[in-house]
């Protein structure tokens, strides 16, 4: 979204006033008591309850408070909680004060609303128009579900520090003030939701069933230093609408070192999340930054949003877009202008990561299924791909440094001319398929991580620089450089270096099973790889184990170290029922010719088959090993040999095999996907971490195989490939996903 737009309240608040707008307010009528125990005593102008029962449920008639009137909850304890259910057909009106020592819920399904001038102080307050039982209520299971349109809308003032703050419908909104202090403020839509009280007093929302065009706005001030924010959304269905919208201030600041978190969280079939106004989870007294998320399956920004997670003494939080496809441009239909993006890098570590749209399944197994999703503009989205379109250019403030992490399930895309540029800038690049570079990747005090489930290619027009800092490109199949590389110096830098190996590592053949080119190999046009005063490292899968490639002639400055790939055979049996897998040699093709003699595989390690059926090529994973050489009988140590490098994730490897006899499985390694780079079958709720956050499982959406292996150890050991230590925020669990 560009152009200057704003993500303006739409005519809820106006159809929620004419919803309330009724002839006259009193003070709640009507009162019975249908589980627990209290007492009601009213007085002109005040109503009193007097809770008696740790938890209390109240039937009324009515429930509404005039602008001079107040109602009061005298609780045994803060932990008390009190439900006030209306039966009657009319809306809840709060005009004016609404205060309690322990937690308030009202659920009136023909809608709430805080007007302006109402102040509410409480323990907790849950304010919905889906209905909960008895039964689920005193039991502590805070299970709500309805339907209808009754929406809820604050204009108002409350207040609930140390507690939580929850409004429950299918339309919610807030214009006025929610404040939680080392709380929680979620605003949830949809049919049914479940609450969870954590045992430090946060509150964790899930939404179980989405609500026709569900939506949440905020264009007022919710805040919860030291706590939580939930704004979250789920549509009914594939074909209908949800959004979260933010056109006001939300923050949550670290405080004595409790860090804050923001969601805005929509539906990953049909949801949209429009960012635009403030997201504050920095820490601008001693302490971290927090961590701020917007995941839906179109994510836009307004050009004006601020998101910030600095930290004034600390180091900066994380700022995590969660998308189907995303694109960095300021074209019609673009998710975030260039400008944009690097004016939040300044102050945030920023991860995009898409995720696929739905998984099928094939042979029983899940396969990742792109499903075009129809979005805004009347086009089909839902590939998984993130485009860079336009430059980002950043230089964080002071000596930190911030880095940009682009997480793609399928392809990322740098444009023709579109440069990548950060000093104190790291840019980390993950994706389950192929990275493409036309533009220019460039750092300073900063370095550079390519990692693909297939391929990385720089055109001839690209260029990829790191000055004082280090690139490392893994890359499952090949490596074609076509473009320059150059690294200057190198960097140990904490924060500057991501961990990586000191200078140029170039890893390819990462996802093959055997030897030969055309498993993947590093491949350089016309043009050098330039090596200034840092070494360089290029593992690759031979054309011959005797003739090693020279890589030498393709670098200018010192000379690179090569290793070539091998990988562990020997594994053949018959079915016997297990899948223990045993190697005795290494696997050759007749242009490869053996691995010589002197290469051994040392243990302790572990290799077992994907499954324990009969079948021809039949994937065998392994860990825990490590290679040795003897140099009189395998050649001198400047030819070296590796096991496959997982480039992000454990040190896991992939062979093939082959089990004779008994039956045969229906599971084959064309129909297993895998997590690129990681070897592992999909499962269901996975996650995968990189860079310290938690991130969406990612699927090679593809018929042949990907497969991954073992970072190989040597006598001279190949560098390890790792992902950025950026340190993890303290977070709840992620709220239930569609």
């Amino acid at each position: 979204m560009t152009g200057g737009a704003r993500f303006a309240l739409n005519g809820l608040a106006v159809s929620v006033l004419l919803a309330f707008a009724s002839p006259g307010y009193a003070l709640p009528s009507g009162g019975a008591v249908s589980a627990g125990g209290a007492s009601i005593v009213g007085a002109p102008g005040k109503l009193t309850i007097n809770q008696s029962s740790q938890n209390v449920a109240i039937n009324w008639q009515s429930f509404s408070i005039a602008p001079a009137e107040a109602v009061q909850f005298v609780q045994p304890n803060s932990s008390s909680v009190a439900l006030n259910r209306v039966l009657g057909s009319d809306p809840s009106s709060i005009l004016g004060s609404l205060s309690a020592n322990g937690k308030v819920f009202l659920v009136n399904p023909n809608g709430i609303l805080f007007g302006k001038g109402a102040q509410v102080n409480v323990g907790g307050l849950v304010a919905s128009t889906r209905n909960i039982t008895d039964s689920d209520f005193m039991s502590g299971n805070y299970k709500f579900a309805g339907s209808g349109n009754g929406a809820v809308l604050n204009q108002g003032t409350i207040n609930a520090d140390g507690g939580f703050v929850a409004l429950l419908g299918a339309s919610v909104s807030n214009e006025g003030v929610i404040s939680a202090r080392l709380g929680t403020v979620a605003l949830a839509a949809g049919n049914a939701m479940t609450l969870d009280v954590a045992g430090d007093g946060l509150l964790n929302v899930a939404v179980n069933e989405g609500a026709l065009n569900a939506l949440v706005q905020n264009g007022g001030l919710i805040r919860a230093d030291g706590g939580q924010v939930l704004l979250s959304a789920l549509s009914a269905g594939n074909l209908l609408q949800s959004a979260v919208n933010n056109s006001g201030v939300v923050q949550a600041q670290t405080v004595e070192n409790h860090n804050g978190t923001i969601r805005l969280m929509g539906d990953m079939q049909s949801g949209t999340v429009n960012a635009g106004g403030t997201l504050d989870a920095s820490a601008p007294d001693g302490g971290n930054g927090g961590f701020i998320e917007t995941s839906a399956a179109r994510v836009n920004f307004a050009n004006d949003v601020k998101i910030t997670t600095a930290a004034a003494s600390g180091r900066a939080g994380t700022f995590l877009i969660d998308p189907l496809d995303f694109t960095i441009g300021s074209a019609i239909g673009d998710n975030i202008s260039g400008l944009n993006l690097q004016n939040l890098l300044v102050n945030n570590n920023v991860v995009i990561s898409t995720v696929p749209s739905v998984s099928a399944f094939v042979d029983g197994q899940p396969h990742a299924v792109p499903l075009p999703v129809v979005n805004m503009l009347g086009t089909a989205s839902g590939a998984g791909d993130i485009n860079v379109n336009e430059s980002v250019t950043w230089t964080p403030p002071g000596i930190s440094t911030t880095t940009l992490t682009l997480n793609a399930f399928n392809d990322v895309n740098v444009g023709v001319g579109v440069a990548i540029s950060g000093t104190r800038g790291n840019v980390v690049v993950c994706c389950g398929r192929d990275i493409n570079v036309r533009g220019t990747i460039t750092t300073v005090n900063g370095s550079i991580l390519l990692s693909a489930g297939r391929d990385i290619t720089l055109s001839a027009a690209a260029t990829m620089t790191a000055t004082d800092g280090n690139i490392t490109a893994c890359a499952g199949r090949n490596i074609n450089v076509f473009g320059t590389i150059t690294v200057t110096n190198g960097s140990v830098t904490a924060g500057q270096s991501l961990g990586l190996q000191r200078g140029l590592v170039l890893s390819a053949g990462n996802a093959a099973t055997g030897p030969g080119p055309a498993g993947g190999t590093v491949n350089f046009g016309l043009i050098d790889a330039t090596v200034n005063a840092a070494p360089t490292f290029i593992t690759y899968n031979p054309i011959s184990y005797t003739v090693p490639t020279d890589y030498s002639v393709n670098i200018i400055g010192l000379a690179p170290t090569q290793f070539m790939l091998v990988y562990p055979d020997g594994a053949d049996k018959a079915f016997d029922g297990t899948t223990a897998a045993t190697f005795t040699g290494f696997k050759s093709t007749a242009t490869s010719g053996s691995v010589p003699a002197g290469v051994t595989l040392a243990g302790p390690g572990t290799a077992a088959f994907d499954t324990p059926d009969a079948g021809q090529g039949k994937i065998i994973t392994f860990s825990g090993f490590t290679l040795t050489q003897n140099p009189i009988t395998a050649g001198p140590a400047a030819i070296n040999f590796a096991l496959p490098a997982a480039c992000c994730g454990p040190a896991i490897g992939r062979t093939t095999g082959n089990i004779a006899g008994g039956t045969t499985g229906a599971s084959t390694v064309q129909t297993v996907p895998v997590l690129p780079l990681l070897g592992l079958p999909m499962l269901a709720g996975l996650d995968l971490s990189i860079g310290g956050i938690t991130m969406p499982p990612i699927l090679v959406a593809e018929e042949t195989p990907v497969e991954t292996g073992a970072i190989a150890q040597e006598i001279v050991a190949p560098p390890e490939v790792v992902v950025p230590p950026v340190p993890p925020p303290m977070l709840p669990p992620r709220p239930a996903r569609n």
